[in-house]
């Protein structure tokens, strides 16, 4: 099913209820075949705890399921750091200006040993947690009708994209700019769950956050891999895969405070406010 409200849901229990048991339905189904995706399972779980925050000032089971569905993600985590700095390394080893850096970085990839398939108890404790969970969102209940079910969730996210952002370019910290990205994917989310009041507006504000999203997680992931690559290469290596890493950083960094200021240039009452109104258009 489309991540997405639909004009056949009723109120706002029966959209969250339909969205978030599609989704868990999904991971579900993705676990069960041979040698699943990490990053895939993962997704279901962030896109759900996406979809429940847009909620969560009218869902009043939002904090005990969110954390549940943190934790069933946690279960299978470690896995997704191999294929993160799998797929860093890969971006860095490309051929470009720094040659010394690139050599290094295809250098430390090969190094580094297979990354394990997931452990079948953590897949089986996976769906357990999430078929639990999925059991439970049947019986979920917004207590609000029509668009103030969506504003709220809305406004406080963006709220926190906004002060996230500012914290972020004080600091320049790798922490706060990770931080920060939790909103800006959880804004991404609930950018798409109300698409379809207007389409043509929101695709592209959409686009945009997909974008700062991985601008945003590229740069955490850098990070992480600049903890690492001392463990696996020689001095002089290690410092010419740390000059690319610490440059590539910068780049990513300059980028996305660029995209974020435009994104969250607006305060969130206005932009509610207008949102509000497609949303009445689009029901009537």
């Amino acid at each position: 099913m489309v991540y997405a409200i639909s004009p056949d849901d009723k109120t706002p229990t029966k959209a969250l209820r339909r969205i978030a048991r599609s989704e868990l339905g999904t991971a579900i189904k993705l676990a069960g075949k041979p040698d699943p995706s990490v990053h895939a399972l993962r997704k279901a779980i962030k896109k759900t705890r996406g979809l429940i925050r847009l909620f969560a000032p009218q869902f009043a089971d939002f904090h005990n399921e969110n954390e549940t569905l943190s934790e069933a993600a946690r279960g299978i985590s470690g896995l997704r750091d191999d294929e993160v700095m799998r797929a860093s390394l890969i971006r860095l080893g490309r051929e470009g200006p720094d040659l010394d850096g690139a050599s290094a970085a295809r250098t430390m990839l090969e190094a580094l040993p297979a990354t394990p398939p997931p452990k079948e108890g953590d897949i089986s404790t996976f769906v357990k947690r999430v078929t639990e969970i999925r059991k439970r969102a049947k019986d979920w209940e917004v207590s609000a009708k029509g668009w103030p079910a969506y504003e709220t969730g809305l406004h406080e996210t963006l709220k926190d994209c906004r002060k996230r952002l500012k914290t972020a370019q004080k600091s320049h910290a790798g922490a706060d700019l990770h931080h920060w990205r939790t909103r800006v994917k959880q804004h991404w989310y609930h950018t798409r769950l109300l698409a379809p009041i207007w389409p043509e507006m929101l695709h592209p504000r959409e686009d945009a956050l997909d974008t700062l999203g991985e601008l945003i997680g590229d740069h955490h992931d850098l990070h992480v891999l600049e903890m690492r690559v001392p463990e696996h290469l020689d001095p002089e290596r290690a410092e010419a895969l740390l000059a690319l890493i610490r440059t590539e950083s910068a780049r990513l960094e300059a980028e996305a405070f660029t995209l974020g200021a435009k994104i969250f240039a607006e305060p969130p009452e206005p932009l509610c406010d207008r949102w509000g109104a497609w949303f009445e258009l689009w029901k009537a």
